[in-house]
């Protein structure tokens, strides 16, 4: 549990750390930059789910550069996030960078590639390639400020761990 909570301390020092690399960008990542999304995580492996059909999931995104792309009924941030997803000892810590599309009518998508902090299923530790690929809804749909809340549907994957902390995720997020 020590090692859990340190890597997780890592991996949040790692994305707090890249944030000053983008101060430079100035303004354009005011308003709604902090995301926090709880929720399950669904594991494809039946050795997984063995452990657990469902496990927990907690992720914060927090957005680097807004508006990296805008059109007519299509704009992108760019941004970092850290997630936990686990069930007793087994996890995965994935740190990514991530391109979240926001398209017209509340609908979005994500996509992330990053280092993954796993326990896996036999008990040993394994960093690796992880990454996500969702689509999300917009619930406050035309409001501006305050908390908005979205829903999340992803698929996480780690390379090197036979699988076994690959699945859906699906949960409920809110942006401050």
């Amino acid at each position: 549990m020590k090692r859990l909570w340190f890597v997780f301390a890592v991996a949040a020092v790692l994305v707090v750390w890249t944030v000053p690399a983008f101060a430079q960008w100035g303004e354009e990542t005011t308003g709604n930059n902090l995301r926090v999304r709880v929720g399950a995580f669904f594991p494809t492996e039946s050795a997984s789910r063995d452990e657990a059909n469902t496990w927990f999931n907690v992720g914060l995104d927090y957005v680097l550069k807004r508006d990296v792309v805008i059109g007519e009924t299509y704009s992108a941030d760019l941004g970092a996030s850290v997630d936990y997803y686990g069930s007793g000892d087994v996890y995965n810590i994935p740190v990514l960078v991530n391109y979240w599309g926001k398209l017209s009518g509340g609908f979005g998508y994500v996509g992330g590639i990053g280092v993954g902090f796993s326990k896996r299923l036999n008990g040993d530790t394994k960093t690796g390639f992880a990454y996500t690929i969702g689509l999300s809804y917009d619930l406050n749909v035309g409001q501006e400020g305050g908390t908005q809340l979205f829903i999340d549907v992803r698929f996480n994957g780690l390379t090197g761990t036979d699988n076994e902390h690959n699945g859906f995720v699906v949960g409920l997020g809110a942006r401050f």
